[in-house]
């Protein structure tokens, strides 16, 4: 008796993302929360980035400085971005790399927009339907 193979040996086949967690309304504010602070992030960044050629290049008086106002403001949203892309990590439940490379990119200057559009481009920000157990009956 001979048995033929039932799935060819090579490969794995590409996996399927896994179904994302909570409701679509909740995936799909996660989404725009992460699209959203990405863009915010960057634009602190350049308001940052600005502060410190007034300070280092232009030399402003210290009065004027905007370095002070600047850092705080990116600062704060640094911080955001970092907890909006670990609720995203949990929700669209990304891979642990995913997760950190979304928290490296926040790091050199202007790469959160980058970092939304390639994740948007590759599905990491889809909304996904609950897949519902079937049950044996």
């Amino acid at each position: 008796m001979t048995t033929t193979p039932t799935a060819p040996a090579g490969p794995q086949q590409h996996r399927q993302p896994r179904s994302a967690r909570g409701s679509l309304s909740w995936q799909k504010f996660m989404r725009i929360a992460f699209h959203t602070v990405a863009i915010i992030e960057a634009i602190t960044w350049t308001g940052l980035l600005y502060a410190m050629y007034m300070r280092y290049i232009a030399g402003v008086p210290e009065a004027e400085d905007p370095v002070p106002f600047w850092g705080m403001v990116h600062g704060v949203a640094f911080m955001v971005f970092c907890v909006v892309a670990t609720a995203a990590w949990f929700t669209f439940r990304w891979r642990l790399w995913e997760w950190a490379v979304a928290l490296a990119m926040a790091v050199p200057p202007l790469m959160t927009i980058p970092l939304e559009i390639w994740y948007s481009r590759t599905g990491k920000l889809k909304p996904r339907v609950r897949e519902v157990a079937e049950s044996s009956v």
